[in-house]
């Protein structure tokens, strides 16, 4: 066995097979296609993410790797976050637990060539059910911090009738509505528990632009006086519908403006999704929202037929 950095482009494929099986493992529904790992590992706007991969070779294969996530913010706090995904054959003999340790001392040189201002924590995420990735956090000192809820709507059959608030323009996305949807998402969404500055900064408008999820003929929005006011961005994967054998979509981002909410927006853009989605053959979808979340956005999922499928929680320590 050793450890080596990425090198090959047949790396990137074994990866994309490794996570899947291991967050599945792990108790997470979640395949990254070889693309996205692509389009990440392609970003550099705020480092280079290839440096921060370490592969777990066996006898030449693939059964593991470690992956970081930092920015370059000079908020307060500022978090640091990491992954390991390992087959599940190979657990229980410590080489998770050693990676683990490895990728936080890494993060703790990340931070002593890039210090921040503020106060620094690592902050790492998982699936509320009994799993190996989770006891590992649990048993490293790391501390609940805020909670996710994964909801899903599983059959499209019976899609409610709602009808179409006046007054709004709900016609098809056009590409110099692009950068107004980006800013949309960036007022509605930056005091997010998940947001930072970098989320939105404009080498991540650019890698959104590029992204293999980037669909804008699956998005649903409504426009007030030519202003974007509301947006639900869909997407589908074609590798993740077959690596699961069922047609699935995820509605990525729900937003409404500001004082333009408790008007139906949301209800009738979400409805609209469900079936424009049942219509090119999606048979179920999903999408995430912050359990603390307090513009009663799980009311609304709820209403249109969305229950909660899995919870997650985010834990913090500090680096």
């Amino acid at each position: 066995m050793r450890f080596r950095m990425l090198a090959h482009p047949s790396d990137i494929e074994e990866m994309s097979r490794v996570s899947h099986l291991s967050w599945k493992a792990d108790g997470v529904e979640w395949l990254v296609s070889p693309d996205e790992t692509r389009s990440w590992l392609d970003d550099k706007s705020d480092h280079d993410h290839i440096e921060d991969v370490l592969l777990a070779e066996l006898d030449g294969q693939i059964i593991g790797f470690s992956e970081l996530s930092w920015e370059s913010s000079e908020e307060d706090p500022v978090y640091r976050g990491h992954n390991v995904h390992l087959l599940p054959a190979w657990r229980g003999k410590g080489i998770m637990e050693a990676m683990f340790e490895s990728n936080e001392d890494r993060l703790r040189e990340i931070d002593s060539l890039h210090p921040c201002r503020g106060r620094t924590f690592i902050r790492v995420w998982a699936f509320d059910g009994p799993n190996d990735w989770k006891s590992i956090i649990e048993s490293s000192g790391y501390q609940p911090i805020w909670h996710l809820l994964e909801m899903v709507r599983t059959s499209l059959d019976s899609i409610d009738e709602v009808p179409e608030p006046e007054g709004f323009d709900f016609g098809p996305v056009h590409p110099e509505e692009y950068a107004r949807i980006w800013a949309l998402f960036r007022e509605c969404f930056s005091s997010e528990q998940w947001s930072s500055p970098d989320r939105w900064s404009d080498d991540a408008y650019a890698a959104w632009l590029r992204s293999p999820n980037f669909a804008p003929g699956l998005w649903k929005v409504a426009r007030a006086g030519g202003e974007i006011v509301g947006v639900v961005e869909n997407c589908v994967s074609e590798d993740e519908c077959d690596a699961y054998g069922r047609k699935v979509g995820h509605s990525v981002k729900v937003c409404v403006k500001d004082g333009w909410r408790r008007k139906g927006l949301a209800t009738y853009l979400l409805t609209s999704s469900l079936k424009l989605l049942r219509n090119i053959g999606i048979e179920e979808v999903s999408l995430d929202t912050e359990v603390e979340n307090t513009s009663m956005a799980m009311k609304v999922y709820a209403g249109v037929g969305f229950t909660t499928r899995r919870t997650f929680t985010f834990y913090a320590k500090p680096l």
